[in-house]
């Protein structure tokens, strides 16, 4: 059996791919998006489309959708398995919630529900990756991406707060007659591992550590339509956007926490 503490250690392979030192991955990131702007499903680590003209040209080339988990394309995945492990990196991490969701599916019908959160999936992904992010989980009601340094460049931290905006606006929190959906969503930047977990027969890409915790925790004290910023993360936009500062008390930390509160503008 192998040894699971084999493959935690800081991996060069993934340091590599996750700092941009492989840049090969970068220029496929980029003329994948280049030759289908408009695919809205796409491998979420090498952009490789799913969908449009290019979809059968990935199929060949080995980049279809992976059939354990088609957020990936056959050639990421294959990297996942041969190359178990992962790599300490600084990234933002946004995480976008819906508000309510436990009320709204006990007054709806289940495949009413299920296609209401199907449609959040399907927009969430096209911001997150219109703005750079990998998507780390779609799960429930909740979608988490992770905007990595080494493959964004030096506006990480940036693009995820711009994917946050987006996000309220793609949901309809800018629109006057209110969002279809509410949603909150929260931002906080830092150290995570990142890589590929698991055993032989059960892994998958994801992203670890306090800073994704501290991002779960922000997005629990977002209402909706608001933006939640940690401090950590504030200075790099500070110039950029209008917020106002809230202090927080946030579960499993000591005293009050300030963060910085964003919304769009209803036209």
């Amino acid at each position: 059996m192998t040894d699971p503490a084999a493959h935690s250690h800081d991996d060069p392979f993934w340091r590599d791919l996750l700092s941009g030192q492989i840049r090969s991955k970068l220029w496929m990131r980029s003329f994948f998006h280049l030759i289908s702007p408009g695919a809205g499903h796409r491998c979420h680590l090498c952009w490789a489309p799913f969908e449009g003209l290019a979809a059968p040209v990935m199929r060949k080339i080995g980049r279809g959708p992976w059939r354990r988990n088609p957020r990936f394309c056959d050639e990421c995945e294959r990297a996942f398995r041969e190359h178990r492990g992962g790599a300490e990196v600084e990234l933002a991490v946004l995480y976008a919630d819906v508000r309510g969701s436990t009320q709204m599916a006990a007054q709806m019908q289940p495949t009413e529900f299920a296609a209401l959160m199907q449609r959040f999936f399907i927009v969430a992904t096209k911001v997150l990756t219109g703005n750079r992010a990998v998507i780390d989980k779609m799960v429930g009601d909740e979608v988490i991406g992770i905007f990595m340094a080494g493959m964004v460049g030096p506006s990480y931290r940036r693009d995820a707060v711009q994917a946050g905006l987006d996000l309220l606006r793609a949901t309809g929190h800018a629109d006057a007659g209110g969002p279809w959906l509410p949603i909150g969503v929260g931002v906080h930047s830092g150290i995570s591992f990142v890589g590929s977990i698991g055993d032989e027969n059960n892994y998958e890409f994801a992203a670890l550590g306090e800073t994704m915790n501290t991002g779960a925790r922000l997005v629990a004290a977002a209402g909706a339509g608001e933006l939640v910023i940690s401090d950590t993360l504030w200075p790099d936009v500070a110039a950029g956007i209008k917020a106002e500062p809230r202090s927080l008390d946030l579960k499993g930390i000591d005293g009050p926490v300030t963060a910085h509160v964003a919304r769009v503008g209803r036209g």
